[in-house]
């Protein structure tokens, strides 16, 4: 496309998500066109920035921004600069007169068409994904702050109702590859996609942000905010309000107020915060080390401000994952609960934590009940938290609901593909509600061996379960799934390699927390009654989840 103008002016080429430009003359480049050209298109909002700094004069821009502008505006700038051209400096005083009036209205007439068009497209935006905010600091060491802007941003958005909103954990997994957006929207089965940056100098914090329609790769918002870092909530929340009104969904007057009631933060606590949080998020199966990293990161947030609900849940969150799979229930289930209800009693509109303490009331308190109400108000104040699906999934399954857990976390897996199986998993949830052909099309569709082996064995088919439990345990880390591997053997016929297992786990028993209950079940498949009560004993008094 060329501009019929006095310069020309191409399309500007794809950039990076906040690339700045630092002066009238990099931006006349980046748009190829003369200084003199977009000093004018400032008038037409061409997203100019100035610097608020005595010391520091002039003016800069960001690539994205300016490239949304452009794609927004360009038929409304075109003929601008068409009609400029056509017209002769001798024209009458009246004639000039008629210009300004008309350039006015094709301002009014190019917002009005902005909101037509914003009114129009994203209608149909229901879903989206925030991919991981790129961190623009120059130093990798602050990934993590990057990481935790993502992952607020992804929760006041999951804030909304109306859009389904993709779990960080899922978005995380396009931080490297090089793939299209359509792409990524259609494994993710989104509408639209929120990419852009952080940037952090000293105290100040800049997150720009673009908004983009998935299906034609179309830019239709894009704004960078700049705030100090004890104003990061309040951003986030200002960046979600934005988001929400340019796809034109409506929110409840409950969620106009969570996205409203940011409140000031202190800084060096808030970092802790996401430093523990970024050691959570990358944990691994067996993440001792990065689970007590991320513990003491979040107590070092709430030494430096005990009202921190933030740093609370996420406390309540680590101690929780330890439970079971690291530590004995009756270690850490106490303080998840402690720190759940502090996280709450400071600001009850935090649905992390009443899912976390939803978990603890379902697998360690037993308290049914209390279980179904925190897991209720977790959805209610954020209907796209996966945790929290997950979590209510697995009370209906406790209570044999199965067909409602079974939809449940049927959503929950829309929201993050990759939902952590000490979640539930969908494999294991369908085994236990009996449900076997239908655990053996998710365990092959999910690669769960040990779903398979108990599966297979519960419908006689020996030599598929033992060939299964074979694959299973040459990857199997933890002791909860050697023992349930262990019992899909004894189902099959071969006791005594469940037996050689048992041996192995009984003796990992005498140097760290084995979960009582899994054991009992292996030694009732073997029918060794004596033994099998004495363990669920022992899982009873430890409160074995």
């Amino acid at each position: 496309m060329a501009m019929q103008s006095e310069e020309s002016a191409d399309r500007p080429s794809a950039s990076s998500p906040g690339d700045r430009l630092d002066s009238w003359k990099e931006i006349a480049a980046y748009l190829k066109c003369s200084e003199r050209t977009v000093r004018r298109w400032e008038d037409e909002g061409l997203p100019i920035h100035r610097h608020t700094h005595k010391k520091k004069a002039g003016i800069y821009g960001y690539k994205a921004e300016i490239d949304a502008w452009w794609n927004n505006g360009r038929l409304r700038v075109e003929e601008l600069e068409h009609s400029r051209a056509s017209q002769k400096p001798y024209r009458s005083v009246w004639l000039a007169i008629t210009l300004v009036t008309a350039a006015l209205a094709v301002g009014v007439v190019g917002r009005f068409a902005h909101r037509l068009r914003g009114a129009a497209t994203p209608h149909h935006i229901e879903s989206l994904a925030v991919l991981p905010l790129k961190n623009l600091s120059g130093d990798p060491a602050q990934d993590y702050f990057a990481d935790g802007m993502t992952e607020q941003l992804t929760t006041d958005l999951g804030q909304i109702s109306a859009l389904r909103v993709i779990s960080r954990t899922s978005a995380m997994r396009y931080k490297g590859p090089d793939k299209s957006l359509p792409e990524i929207a259609r494994e993710l089965h989104v509408d639209a996609v929120v990419e852009g940056s952080v940037e952090r100098s000293g105290d100040q914090v800049r997150i720009t942000a673009q908004l983009i329609d998935a299906a034609n790769d179309k830019h239709l918002w894009a704004k960078s905010y700049e705030r100090n870092l004890r104003d990061v909530l309040t951003l986030q929340d200002e960046v979600a309000q934005a988001i929400a009104d340019e796809v034109r969904i409506k929110l409840t007057p409950q969620e106009r107020i969570q996205l409203a009631n940011a409140h000031p933060v202190k800084p060096a606590a808030h970092e802790a915060y996401l430093r523990g949080l970024y050691e959570l998020s990358n944990m691994t199966f067996e993440g001792v080390k990065r689970t007590e990293q991320a513990i003491q990161y979040f107590q070092e947030a709430v030494a430096l401000d005990p009202t921190d609900a933030l740093a609370y849940a996420g406390l309540a969150n680590a101690y929780y994952d330890q439970s079971t799979l690291l530590r004995a229930p009756l270690e850490v289930m106490p303080k998840a609960k402690a720190a759940a209800a502090r996280a709450i009693e400071i600001d009850d509109s935090l649905a992390e934590a009443h899912a976390s303490l939803g978990y603890v009331k379902l697998n360690f308190d037993w308290d049914w009940v209390g279980a179904e109400r925190e897991f209720r108000r977790a959805l209610e104040l954020n209907p796209n938290l996966p945790r929290a699906h997950a979590g209510y999934a697995h009370y209906l399954l406790t209570l044999r609901r199965t067909d409602e857990a079974i939809q449940e976390l049927h959503y929950a897996e829309t929201l993050d593909p990759l939902l952590p199986e000490s979640h539930v998993n969908l494999p294991f949830l369908l085994f236990n509600g009996r449900r076997y052909d239908e655990a053996i099309e998710a365990g092959q569709r999910g690669k769960d061996d040990r779903v398979l082996a108990l599966s297979y064995a519960e419908l006689g088919r020996r030599v598929e379960a033992i060939a299964a439990a074979d694959r299973g345990l040459k990857s199997a880390q933890s002791p909860v799934i050697v023992a349930q591997i262990a019992s899909a053997y004894a189902l099959a016929g071969n006791k005594d390699r469940a037996r050689t297992i048992l041996s192995g786990i009984e003796a990992q028993a005498q140097k760290r927390y084995i979960c009582g209950f899994n054991v009992a079940c292996v030694y009732a498949t073997l029918g060794d009654k004596e033994k099998a009560f004495a363990w669920l004993e022992k899982a009873y008094l430890a409160r074995s989840d």
